[in-house]
């Protein structure tokens, strides 16, 4: 007998909340006013202590997590079509240890930078429908479709475009800066994001809708401290 989609339903609720997918609310260490009249929000996560967020006077954002995680995002949509190149400046001062990124529980980082799509439920496998149903239900509010995280991090074993451990339909990670990057430094960073979902799903991209910025430290209960700054869509 196949499970019916109420298993189904089932399953991914507790699996989500297990995983702690669930987006929190009154866990936000602390997130500068200044952020939000800019038109950015921070996504906390069940049971997780948020990040610090601030903003400087130059536009850069500094983030700073003690054995926390939380993802800062804002409405920064783009015709891939014709300014398809995502350009950034990061600096990272204080590392976290390096992680195997594939592994759940295990996959902290310095920074990352992500980027959300449109959702289109017509390319959608159902397994990716079912889960983003359910998140979408315990969050109360509609979620972005797929995802692509750009990382600062990792132990090295990770190689191109591999899944996201805890939402393994729909979302990508690429390591571009690993242990060995240098501290201190602003480092720029320019991605092809169209050829990048192709690469990641084989397909055409929809439309961009958020980026996002984070940090990630609670599973090692370690610290980091870095800065993005100077994000912005170039023609190719």
């Amino acid at each position: 007998m196949q499970p019916t989609p109420r298993f189904h339903r089932r399953r991914f609720l507790l699996a989500a909340a297990m995983a702690g997918l669930v987006p929190g609310r009154g866990l936000q260490a602390a997130f500068d006013g200044a952020l939000a009249a800019d038109g950015w929000q921070e996504m906390t996560f069940r049971d997780k202590p948020g990040n610090r967020y601030r903003l400087d006077g130059d536009g850069t954002v500094v983030i700073e997590s003690r054995a926390s995680v939380s993802v800062a995002w804002r409405d920064l949509s783009a015709d891939l079509a014709r300014t398809p190149i995502l350009r950034w400046r990061w600096r990272v001062d204080r590392a976290v240890p390096p992680t195997d990124l594939t592994r759940k529980g295990g996959d902290d980082r310095s920074l990352s930078v992500y980027v959300a799509f449109a959702w289109v439920p017509e390319r959608a496998s159902l397994l990716e429908r079912s889960v983003r149903a359910v998140l979408s239900s315990l969050a109360g509010q509609e979620l972005p479709g797929r995802l692509l995280t750009y990382v600062w991090g990792g132990d090295g074993r990770a190689n191109g475009w591999f899944d996201n451990p805890y939402l393994p339909t729909g979302a990508k990670l690429r390591v571009l800066r690993d242990g060995s990057a240098p501290l201190g430094a602003w480092l720029e960073e320019r991605v092809d994001v169209r050829a990048d979902f192709r690469a990641a799903f084989g397909e055409e991209p929809p439309a961009v809708e958020r980026i996002g910025i984070g940090a990630d430290s609670d599973d090692t209960g370690s610290e980091a401290r870095g800065a993005i700054r100077d994000l912005g869509w170039l023609q190719a």
